[in-house]
């Protein structure tokens, strides 16, 4: 499978979402579920347009995910939901990235 980290980030960027609040702080933990939600559906839609396997698209994208729920405390995902309701992409990959970079070992 060719799927990558960097390909989740573009996905997870490209998520977008519909309100933006004033502060990381103020995003709640349903934002956060429909952050999660919009980087789960980009990375299947990313893998899916590439041809890969239903089944191996799904595999490598819960295991980022899940991943990445193992390795973010709240306040970072706040962080990378709000810049991403904002916007503003450099901020939200600034987020990620320590995460992202990780996730090699889903690619098996």
């Amino acid at each position: 499978m060719k799927a990558t980290a960097a390909g989740l980030l573009l996905a997870v960027v490209l998520a977008g979402a519909v309100h933006a609040q004033d502060a990381p702080s103020e995003v709640t933990d349903a934002e956060i579920a429909r952050y999660k939600a919009s980087a789960q559906s980009g990375c299947r839609q990313a893998g899916m347009a590439r041809g890969d396997p239903p089944v191996k698209v799904d595999a490598f994208c819960n295991c980022v995910l899940e991943s990445l729920t193992k390795t973010m405390k709240r306040p970072e995902w706040q962080q990378a939901s709000f810049y991403s309701m904002s916007k503003d992409a450099a901020a939200e990959m600034k987020v990620l990235a320590p995460h992202v970079q990780n996730l090699g070992f889903c690619r098996q």
